[in-house]
């Protein structure tokens, strides 16, 4: 059975890539799976079976609260599919894993869900990349798909456990203009935690070499210090309390957030780009947002061939053409004084994606 990932920095389209992808019949699509860690599987740890599924069902503690804010400002994130008025669980305490990633296999998620609750449990000590895998082609198997993919937003910040742990798989790169995604990241809680963590993480070291070695090197001691450091925050600031818990401080002005995000956008593109140069060429298609909106029918057939070569995709392509719609930049909304600052972090990125 053979698997494969959409990579990107996320607000790149990889949920629309995603649902568009979920609807072919060879395909198994696990949507936000590695998002249902919250961090924990950071450094690829060894985990029994028991303590791997407790991960995928047990929101941390700060999740109701995000939760309930969200819905107070109705600023629920799309990715958060469950339906709690047909469900058992109110989606402040929904396993992260019903949260996100199995309503959109099946009509009853709830049932899915006891199943492998009756039987992941059970497995053998692994790192958490070979828990994936079994469950992933558990999965693939159950529903009769001979290919699995699997996207998560801002899944650069699991690359390097997930190129050493599926050396084997194909990858897509999803990238888009980081102009737009600065934007798209302000608008969206679900990044606010690690948004501020590499914040202040830049502040601790300005020309990115701590951020370099996190990521590539002390992937473990990055996974306990974010931790951490959030259980710190919580204790000693209240973040729990504010409007966006865990967000930027509410001291910071538009200007200051603005070229945090950017620089956050720039130092994860930077680092994700540099883990996906080790995948062989034969393995990974980079694929532009921009053409994917503009020209469906001719990205969705070189996605779709490279992931299953040599198969009849048309009815396929025919269903889910029309659905990539174009939207307008809002860039050139900015205050031009603050998009020129934020224009002098992003552009040198931007460039090595071939944007200008």
């Amino acid at each position: 059975m053979t698997g494969a990932f959409v990579l990107s920095v996320g607000r790149s389209g990889s949920t629309l890539l995603s649902r568009l992808l979920e609807q072919h019949p060879d395909i198994l699509s696990l949507s936000e799976y590695w998002t249902c860690f919250w961090m924990r599987s950071i450094g690829d740890p060894v985990r029994s079976g028991r303590n791997y599924w407790e991960l995928l069902s047990d929101p941390p503690y700060w999740f109701g609260n995000l939760v309930q804010k969200a819905k107070a400002a109705d600023e629920l994130p799309v990715e958060f599919i469950y339906d709690e008025a047909r469900g058992r669980y109110p989606l402040e305490k929904c396993p992260p894993i019903l949260t996100m990633t199995l309503p959109a296999m099946t009509d009853d998620p709830d049932s899915l869900y006891d199943e492998l609750s009756g039987i992941v449990p059970s497995w053998e000590s692994a790192p958490i990349s070979d828990q994936s895998r079994r469950l992933f082609e558990m999965l693939a198997t159950k529903y009769q798909r001979p290919l699995w993919i699997e996207r998560s937003g801002l899944s650069y910040w699991y690359a390097p456990d997930i190129l050493k742990g599926f050396p084997d798989s194909k990858y897509v790169h999803l990238t888009r203009d980081g102009r737009d995604v600065v934007l798209s990241m302000m608008n969206m809680r679900l990044f606010d935690p690690v948004i501020r963590f590499g914040w202040m993480i830049s502040n601790l070291g300005r020309r990115g070499h701590l951020q370099t070695a996190l990521y590539f090197h002390m992937r473990p001691f990055a996974r306990r210090s974010l931790l951490a450091l959030t259980d710190l925050e919580r204790s000693l600031t209240g973040q729990h309390g504010r409007d966006r818990p865990y967000s930027l401080p509410d001291s910071l002005s538009e200007k200051q957030r603005v070229l945090a995000y950017a620089e956050f956008w720039a130092r994860s593109t930077t680092l994700g780009n540099r883990a996906i140069q080790s995948v062989s060429p034969k393995n990974l298609l980079t694929v532009r947002y921009e053409d994917l909106v503009a020209s469906p029918r001719d990205t969705l057939g070189a996605i779709i061939e490279f992931l299953r070569p040599g198969s009849d995709h048309c009815a396929w392509l025919n269903a889910v053409v029309d659905e990539p719609k174009a939207r307008p930049s809002r860039w050139s909304t900015l205050d031009p004084e603050i998009a020129a600052a934020a224009e002098e972090i992003i552009a040198p990125v931007n460039a090595t994606l071939g944007y200008r």
